[in-house]
């Protein structure tokens, strides 16, 4: 075999006996003594020097390899090496002549995601009522390019902001404006604007608003309510006839009570505009209603403030007289109902050390800092207790009945300033400022308290999920709309308010929700206006 390394260099004649050689020219030294000619030494230069004759015979004796030999391989090597000077375009179009390369279906993959993040499971209380539960069927069934296009734009935009994904942002905006251009052509005929296609496509809209957060408003349903409520009053009574249409009613005459209640006006749906049992529970029918009322109330009020100088009769005194009456015994029906709930719709509350414990390995716990070890946003030691809820659902029909209290507290509040005006005029007894100051404290702190758990920061249980920071469908609705309002309230405690601004930058952050985020950094500015001054 060809010699490796540096063998020995002797005579064949020491080599053959195995003795050391003193290597000699042109005859070695043993060989001279012992008289016999030397045969020589080897060729430095030949492979097989270290072969005895037989194992070179065979060797010199063998065929051809038919391999290729190394200077072919040396020469491809070469142009291997010079074809990585080929442009980068080029040689990737040739690797995907061979095998193409996967192209990412962006809208294919937000949908899913955003059903999952959107949709509840079901529940005791048939959450599946809820409307964004019918979104996957009617996406699935539907051949509307109005509402297609509205649900692509609120999955792409909840991807983009949940994945950090930024040119889905894009995408969103182009389906955003192919489903508003589609609604727009669907109003023009009577059939399709009153189809409930194009009622789920506004409300998708209007979903889309509130995860992009692109008109940075407070007012999460601003540009799509009035079309909301147009719509609800031309399909008059027969949309109760179907589940869909009984369930859309329902979601979207909430969502219009909840700006009614906001701005303080009366309600833009008027309890007659819909029939008994429309939630199928007596709890949620007399909630909605309920909630009809105290919109009512509220706006009388605020009215009454507004021709308080203008007029001043005897029949100003005496509605003015009655609109007392009516808020004193609206505050005790709500009392009465948040005091005595049904057996299966009670909570119960953690522990105070239990809830601190649970709070501090939540990402709203219980650490002062704002950036934690595992780089989620921590949050500080608030509420003192957790309230755990049987569903998601239950919490949040008591979060709104809990919402329905602020707007009696400030009526409370301006009724007391106009009995001052008279005082020679007997009215019903108002409570209290005291009082009035009291049950606002108690009203956030039930309200703070249901948060960890309608987060996903804790479950049924109690225990740690892990869902954390992301409220599901109808239920961030109430949390945005809730936190909204009570950042609003004048006096609020101060380390109560940034914990209640960083659940709603948890939600504009790891929760998709954008608005969140806008409502976070519209009410961290002090010169924001306090519509719920109640000190």
């Amino acid at each position: 075999m060809p010699n490796p390394g540096h063998r020995s260099r002797g005579c064949h004649a020491c080599r053959k006996m195995k003795t050391k050689c003193d290597e000699l020219h042109p005859s070695c030294g043993r060989c001279t003594r012992a008289g016999r000619v030397c045969p020589g030494y080897r060729d430095e230069s030949d492979p097989f020097r270290s072969m005895n004759p037989v194992s070179e015979k065979k060797v010199r004796g063998r065929k051809p390899s038919k391999r290729k030999s190394s200077g072919t391989a040396r020469a491809r090597l070469a142009q291997t090496t010079a074809s990585s000077l080929i442009p980068r375009s080029s040689y990737f179009a040739k690797c995907n002549a061979i095998v193409p390369a996967l192209s990412t279906d962006w809208a294919g993959q937000s949908i899913p995601f955003f059903f999952a993040g959107w949709v509840a499971p079901p529940d005791i209380l048939r959450s599946n009522r809820v409307v964004f539960n019918y979104f996957p069927a009617m996406y699935a069934a539907s051949s509307s390019v109005c509402l297609t296009e509205a649900i692509k734009a609120a999955a792409l935009a909840y991807m983009a902001n949940t994945a950090s994904i930024e040119h889905l942002d894009k995408m969103a905006q182009e389906s955003y404006g192919r489903a508003l251009a589609a609604a727009m052509s669907a109003m023009s005929c009577t059939e399709t604007a009153t189809s409930d296609e194009t009622l789920s496509a506004i409300l998708a809209l209007a979903v889309y608003e509130v995860i992009s957060g692109r008109q940075c408003r407070t007012d999460h349903f601003a540009l799509h309510r009035e079309g909301l409520s147009t719509i609800l009053k031309m399909r008059g009574q027969a949309q109760f006839r179907t589940p869909l249409g009984r369930v859309l009613f329902a979601s979207i005459n909430k969502i219009l009570l909840w700006k009614d209640l906001q701005d303080r006006r009366r309600p833009t749906l008027a309890i007659t505009d819909w029939p008994d049992g429309l939630h199928n529970d007596p709890a949620m029918d007399f909630s909605a209603r309920l909630a009809v009322r105290v919109a009512d109330v509220s706006g009388r009020t605020r009215e009454a403030a507004e021709v308080a100088y203008a007029d001043r009769d005897m029949k100003w005194l005496q509605s003015l007289g009655v609109l007392i009456q009516d808020t004193l015994d609206l505050d005790q029906e709500v009392q009465h109902h948040i005091n005595n709930p049904p057996e299966d719709w009670r909570w119960w509350s953690l522990p105070v050390p239990l809830a601190n414990n649970s709070a501090s390995s939540s990402s709203s716990g219980a650490s002062e800092s704002d950036d934690s070890d595992d780089g989620q946003h921590s949050q500080p030691s608030y509420p003192s207790r957790m309230d755990i809820y049987p569903t998601a659902t239950i919490g949040s029909h008591w979060n709104t009945v809990r919402g329905t209290r602020l707007p009696i507290f400030r009526a409370f509040r301006i009724l007391s300033l106009l009995v001052r005006q008279h005082p020679f005029v007997t009215f019903p007894s108002l409570p209290s400022s005291v009082d009035v100051y009291t049950a606002l404290n108690t009203t956030v702190t039930d309200i703070c308290a249901s948060i960890p758990f309608l987060m996903g920061d804790v479950d049924a249980s109690g225990a740690r999920s892990n869902t954390i920071g992301r409220p599901r469908g109808e239920h961030v609705i109430v949390l945005l709309w809730l936190l909204h309002m009570l950042c609003g309230i004048d006096g609020l405690e101060p380390g109560l308010k940034a914990w209640i601004l960083k659940v709603l930058e948890r939600m504009g952050t790891a929760g998709g929700v954008r608005q969140g985020l806008v409502l976070s950094l519209v009410h961290s500015e002090p010169s924001v206006p306090k519509p719920w001054v109640l000190t």
